[in-house]
Formats: structure tokens, sequence, C-alpha cells
């Protein structure tokens, strides 16, 4: 009796057990956003791969891989990748959102309805109905500060030295003063006002020779 007991207990818990971790392996490929069973609009940030790329995906369709609750402000990097298994959802009417092949393998923002999920197969996609979507911004990462880093120890200062004392300046010695400047020297006159009255007279006769010319022309 006690041996089917515990038979059936233990056929209880395994069931249980497969029952529980069924829907939770499902959920964990969704990023969490909503519970299965509940839908609702989300903002969901990922990254944008195609559908055959991801188990449960199907090709010529757009999966988000790797799914978080947005929105967020910034990723360190444009570029990403997903693996085969990674979280994702499936997404539809990606038109609406003119969404395009030069989004994928990038960070994206993504708002829109999230449909609820009710089977119970690990590899179905759960869907999510584009409304919007958008890259998300590019901030790399800054350095890390260097303040921060240990400072090297302050050597040790040398002892003072006594200032040395000023040494007396040497008395001035009196400069020589100047010499008086020398009287300009006065030049012999050697000029003579001779030459000047002699041109003068000289002149004159010939301005009188010109005029009694000019007379007697007129008489004639």
């Amino acid at each position: 009796m006690a041996f089917h007991t515990m038979y059936g207990a233990t056929v209880v818990v395994a069931a249980f057990t497969l029952v529980s971790v069924d829907p939770a392996y499902a959920q964990r490929r969704d990023g969490n956003l909503l519970p299965q069973n509940q839908g609702g609009q989300v903002t969901a940030v990922g990254c944008l791969v195609r559908g055959e790329t991801i188990k449960g995906g199907k090709a010529g369709k757009y999966v988000l891989a790797r799914p978080k609750k947005g929105p967020v402000a910034s990723v360190p990097e444009a570029s990403c990748t997903a693996e085969n298994t990674a979280d994702a959802l499936m997404l539809d009417n990606p038109e609406k959102a003119s969404m395009k092949d030069s989004m994928l393998g990038k960070w994206v923002e993504i708002k829109g309805r999230l449909e609820s999920e009710s089977s119970k197969d690990p590899d179905n996609l759960r869907e999510l109905d584009v409304a919007s979507a958008k890259l998300v911004p590019v901030v790399p990462p800054t350095p890390p500060s260097t303040s921060g880093a240990r400072q090297p120890a302050p050597a040790q200062m040398a002892e003072p030295r006594p200032a040395a004392q000023p040494s007396a300046a040497p008395a001035a010695t009196p400069s020589p003063a100047a010499p008086a400047p020398a009287e300009p020297k006065k030049l012999p006159k050697t000029a003579s006002q001779i030459p000047a009255i002699g041109l003068a007279g000289l002149l004159f006769l010939a301005a009188g020779l010109m005029l009694r010319s000019f007379r007697l022309r007129q008489q004639v």
C-alpha cells in the first residue's frame, strides 16, 4: 500500500514539474515583457535579425532577438548579434514602421502590441504587432577617468638654507666732470666788399650806355 502511495505521489510531482517547466521555458524566450496569458502594448528593445537565423523563426520574417523592456536612452555600439537559441519575438506588420534590411544586425526599439501566448511549444515565438520602430542612439563609453589613480608620494623637501647676507656695496667713485664745451672758433674776415661795389658800378654803366643808345635812335 505504501509503495503504491509513493508511486502515485511521484507521478503527480513529475507531471506537475513537466507542466510548470514547459511554460517557464517559453516565458524565458519572450524577454519576460508580459505574462504568457496576457497581451498588451509594450516597448521592446532588441537586436533585429532574420527569422531563419533564430530557432522557431520563419524565413522572410523579421525577429527581435534578445528583447528587453524599453525604452532605453542609448547603447554602447550599434551592431549586435544573436545566437540561434536566443530569446526572440516574431514581428508582424513591420512595413507599418517602414522597417528595412538596413536595420538588420542593429539595436532597434519597437513599440506595438504583444500578443498573448497559448502554445506550449518552447520553440514557438511570441508575436509582436509593430506600430513604430527606430534605431537606438549609439553613445560610445567614455574612457575611465585617471583622477582616481594613485598619485606618487611627494619628494622629501630639502632643508632650507640660510639666505646669504648681502655684501656691502662698494662706495661709488665720483665720476669725472664732463669738460666744458669749447667755444666755436671765429673765422678770419678775409672777404672784402670792393668787388661787389665794382660789379655794381659796371652794371650801372652798362645800363646808362644802353639808355643813351636808345635815346639817340629816337632822335634820328
